[in-house]
């Protein structure tokens, strides 16, 4: 269950929600992680790839918006849209039957790793792909995937991670208030800071404006400054957009609460910074301090890592946890639930 409509009561039958994850995920000390790195400090880990036995990680919380805006708005379909083998995808595919939804998703091609292989093979099996030659061709595609919809007596929802409203950032929100309760009742201490990797920056963005609003409105005195590892040379992933976007769902939540103080302004965000030195030869190829900082996690009992996010995002948390400024949370992102069993799968692998 999120935790926005515990803080936000009044927003229960405004804002489009379709319940998915089993939420709030636990914090984890992940001091084991360090001594196989051979690093010191003090770590702890926000588990969200345990947020679905189905399919984890970040996209469930945006998820749980998109298809609670589906379903008001009487859409029969949705489609991912994106890279072929993305997470996004798959977390489309596999969740959206769960609430009475028809997954498809619009691919374009990207080199696939093992793993988003193995993803893609999850969507071709359970939701209607339409392959395009190139990312520019998204809104062409999305507009006659509309139309097709359409002539059949349907309708179809285009899910974007770059078109987001301010209302499919709550989840995203609610996460950072989830995290400032868990501080408050000892189940991890006060952060200095907070790493996790940025693509769209819908997470970062959600995440820092619920982090900010937390310690405004005194759910804990935590004021963690928030570092967002970019894994791919994508202009959305830019401390401007995360910025942009975490103010805009402040001021959309404001205007729903009817509370004017939610509604904060760009000094009153938690410091949030973009790093730049993790890509190595860009998306989604990974990168020895990855590969290392994923053996590190594997080697501690938590193989939750993925060479195209995650590992990446860990890489510079090992490598700036030793400037001792106090316990660091690294966010979870990728799922760690298993993915179903695709039929033939293993033929063709091999």
């Amino acid at each position: 269950m999120s935790v926005l409509f515990d803080f936000f009561p009044e927003l229960r039958g405004q804002v489009p929600w379709a319940p998915l994850g089993v939420l709030p995920t636990r914090v984890d000390d992940a001091a084991p992680v360090l001594a196989h790195a051979a690093v010191q400090g003090e770590l702890w880990l926000k588990r969200d790839d345990l947020s679905s036995p189905v399919y984890g990680g970040n996209k469930l919380r945006l998820l749980e918006h998109l298809f609670g805006e589906a379903q008001l708005s009487g859409c029969r379909h949705v489609y991912s849209s994106g890279a072929v083998g993305s997470n996004f995808a798959v977390a489309t595919a596999l969740h959206a039957p769960r609430v009475g939804l028809e997954p498809g998703a619009i691919c374009f091609p990207e080199p696939l790793t093992p793993e988003g292989a193995a993803s893609h093979r999850v969507v071709v099996e359970r939701a209607h792909l339409v392959e395009i030659a190139h990312w520019s061709l998204l809104p062409l595609a999305a507009e006659r995937t509309r139309r097709e919809a359409e002539q059949r007596g349907q309708r179809a929802l285009i899910l974007s991670q770059v078109s987001l409203s301010p209302e499919s950032l709550f989840g995203y929100l609610a996460a950072g208030l989830e995290l400032h309760r868990q501080i408050a009742t000892g189940e991890c201490p006060a952060p200095s800071r907070l790493v996790l990797p940025i693509g769209s920056a819908a997470t970062s963005a959600g995440i820092l404006a619920g982090l900010s609003l937390g310690k405004k409105i005194g759910v804990s005195h935590a004021a963690p400054a928030l570092e967002a590892v970019r894994i791919a040379p994508w202009p959305l992933s830019r401390r401007g957009r995360v910025v942009s976007l975490a103010l805009k769902t402040l001021a959309r939540l404001a205007q729903l609460t009817g509370n004017a103080e939610h509604a904060l302004g760009k000094r009153e965000l938690l410091p949030a910074t973009v790093v730049t030195d993790q890509l190595g030869a860009g998306y989604p190829h990974p990168t020895p301090a990855g590969s290392a900082a994923r053996a590190a996690f594997e080697a501690a009992g938590f193989p939750i890592l993925d060479g195209t996010y995650s590992a990446k995002a860990a890489a510079h948390l090992l490598a700036s946890i030793a400037q001792g400024r106090g316990p660091v949370l690294f966010w979870c992102t990728k799922s760690s639930a298993p993915l179903p069993v695709v039929p033939g799968a293993s033929e063709a692998a091999g």
